[in-house]
């Protein structure tokens, strides 16, 4: 089951840290949850991973 560990206002920056955890060695995928001006994008993990991968994001904090 996949998990949602963050949630991007844009699409560039929930793919940015899609590619950042994936080069950590996560499987990670972006999901939109909503259309138009509201769009939202999650950034999901497979549940196993999500504390690990959580840690990862917010290790990062400010750079995002």
């Amino acid at each position: 089951m996949w998990k949602a560990i963050y949630v991007a206002a844009k699409r560039t920056q929930a793919d940015k840290l899609c590619e950042l955890l994936t080069g950590e060695g996560f499987l990670a995928r972006v999901k939109s949850v909503a259309c138009g001006e509201d769009a939202a994008f999650e950034i999901q993990v497979p549940e196993a991973e999500s504390e690990d991968a959580q840690a990862v994001v917010s290790g990062i904090g400010a750079e995002f």
